[in-house]
């Protein structure tokens, strides 16, 4: 997103800010995931909890793929 999100802004004719916004606001949680939502993710996967989980993809988009 910090990378690809200015250029994506720019073609849309409008700021960095105004980007993330729209693309919070298309989210089912009408928001960005936090660096600790992520992180609590990472955390969990090392856990005893996680261990039976491997070889998959977690989605972490916050439900921008469901809108």
């Amino acid at each position: 997103m910090k990378e690809a999100g200015p250029q994506a802004a720019e073609a849309m004719g409008t700021t960095y800010e105004g980007f993330l916004d729209t693309y919070a606001q298309e989210a089912s949680i009408k928001r960005l995931n936090t660096l600790e939502e992520v992180a609590a993710m990472a955390v969990y996967l090392c856990t005893d909890a996680g261990s039976g989980i491997n070889g998959g993809i977690i989605p972490l988009h916050g439900g921008t793929l469901l809108a």
